[in-house]
């Protein structure tokens, strides 16, 4: 299964290595020979809920159900915390967001369904920020499913889009298979639903006259420790035999957490309510299994869906966008791409276990390390940032910061004079150094015209964070470094051009 997601904003790609970090060229030249915005696609592998982050940042989920005349689609999106923070507001203070989804089956038309709708910042409350539904006839089977949200007041900024009514947006494509019928009976998906306990629910989130109030992000524990969820089972036509189901919560490991049974009068349809206190377990991965059948049956028909735990306030409010930007200085690559499609509770639980390792006090309650990355990525983003060109923690200064920390001694030049080449001047100053430098690609006859620095960190370096604690990694036990930084263009952006990493 693949989700495509495109956000309507500059393209912008990062790497891991320092060396091969990106570069900024100069941006002005290139803004006004675009035509049309560039869009940032990103693709990711795994089941919904699909989740993008970003500035327009939201969860999709779908659900089908039997329905008296076939089947009904639910598609659920749920716009968290940190991008209503985000939204521009009128002189009321509301902001004004559009909702548009489109399902296309393997066989029949498109379907679409547009929702505008205003949102104050109180409307966001214990960590449910807000929940839109848009219903569809469904057909079981593969299926694609396209949601995008817009806001309706913001406007994307910079030369690119002077003179356009760009409206700030995101935009998610996925692929899906709807239940099929089991022996010409049909079980539908598993609705995970936040209590509803207190609110005020609108006609859309009625179904089968029971007003419900979803969980697309399937996400339980700092904010809900209750689980509520609903299916619903169709016989075949005639049969109306009483009903009988099972649910159980699974954690990562296969042991049953939780269980429920029971029964439910004859008749063609049967909807059930189940709930699960789990209050008590710990963040992670979980799996919810219904099994259903009707008196007499030999077999059942069985359904099973994944949802996750997070007691963490970050894995509820931060934006997902930000927390993948941090990770992507701490894990290889296959495992970041391993992280990105997880849950929150997994992510949670996930980077939980990498921080314990390197917690130079386990019998405290503050992980220094934790801290010590965190303030060192705020420094980057605050140093190094740039209106247009991204945080400044993907600037290959703020990659060096970030793994090490303030350098020893900065050598700065604003023009070097002369005759004197980079070359040079980072031949003198790795003098104790045995290996060879290399040429730095003068510009020009004469003295090289280009500002650069030259970071030094010397005595005992500490590991990147990236580095597993007791390994030896590039730069362990090594008792200087150096890194050239040269402002290529001369507009204050420095690229790494030479390391001894």
């Amino acid at each position: 299964m693949t989700v495509t997601v495109m956000h309507g904003a500059p393209a912008s790609h990062t790497t891991r290595s320092l060396t091969g970090a990106r570069r900024v060229v100069c941006g002005v030249l290139l803004a006004l020979a675009m035509a049309t915005p560039s869009f940032a696609i990103e693709k990711l592998e795994g089941l919904p809920p699909w989740r993008v982050g970003g500035r327009m940042g939201f969860t999709t989920d779908i659900a089908l159900y039997p329905d008296t005349v076939g089947y009904q689609a639910e598609v659920y999106l749920r716009i968290p915390p940190a991008t209503i923070a985000q939204l521009e507001r009128d002189e009321q203070g509301r902001a004004q967001l559009r909702a548009t989804v489109k399902l296309k089956p393997r066989t029949g038309e498109e379907l679409g369904s547009t929702q505008e709708f205003s949102l104050l910042p109180g409307d966001t409350l214990n960590g449910e920020g807000h929940v839109v539904v848009l219903h569809f006839p469904g057909t079981p089977g593969p299926c694609r499913v396209t949601a995008r949200l817009e806001d309706l007041l913001g406007r994307k900024r910079g030369i690119v889009y002077s003179g356009r009514n760009s409206l700030q947006n995101t935009e998610l494509q996925g692929q899906v298979d709807l239940p099929r019928p089991q022996a010409g009976r049909d079980l539908s998906d598993l609705e995970f639903l936040w209590p509803s306990a207190g609110h005020s629910l609108g006609l859309g989130f009625v179904r089968a006259g029971r007003a419900r109030l979803p969980n697309p992000d399937r996400l339980y524990g700092l904010y809900s420790g209750l689980l509520e969820a609903s299916f619903t089972a169709r016989s075949k036509p005639g049969d109306e035999r009483p009903w009988h189901w099972i649910a159980r919560v699974f954690d990562a490991q296969g042991k049953v957490v939780a269980q429920q049974e029971s029964t439910a009068v004859e008749g063609r349809f049967m909807t059930a309510d189940v709930r699960f206190d789990l209050a008590d377990q710990p963040a992670g991965s979980y799996q919810l299994d219904t099994k259903v059948w009707q008196e007499g049956d030999a077999g059942s028909l069985q359904r099973r869906a994944r949802f996750s735990i997070g007691w963490e306030a970050d894995t509820w409010n931060r934006n997902a966008a930000d927390i993948a930007d941090e990770v992507h200085f701490l894990l290889e690559s296959r495992e970041e791409e391993t992280f990105a499609v997880l849950q929150p509770g997994e992510q949670e639980k996930m980077l939980a276990e990498f921080w314990k390792k390197r917690d130079p006090t386990p019998e405290t309650a503050v992980n220094e390390a934790l801290l010590t990355y965190r303030d060192r990525v705020e420094y980057a983003n605050t140093q190094w940032s740039r209106f247009g060109l991204g945080k400044g923690m993907f600037t290959d200064m703020g990659r060096v910061y970030i793994r090490y920390g303030a350098p020893t001694e900065v050598a700065h030049q604003v023009m070097p004079a002369g005759q004197e080449t980079l070359s040079k001047v980072l031949e003198d100053i790795m003098a104790s150094e045995t290996r060879a430098v290399g040429e730095i690609n003068q510009k020009g006859p004469g003295g090289d015209q280009r500002p650069y620095e030259v970071w030094t960190y010397q005595g005992d370096i500490p590991l990147p964070f990236d580095v597993e604690p007791g390994s030896v990694a590039a730069g362990a036990g090594k008792k200087r470094l150096l890194f050239l930084f040269v402002d290529e263009q001369g507009l204050g952006t420095f690229t790494l051009r030479y390391s001894t990493e």
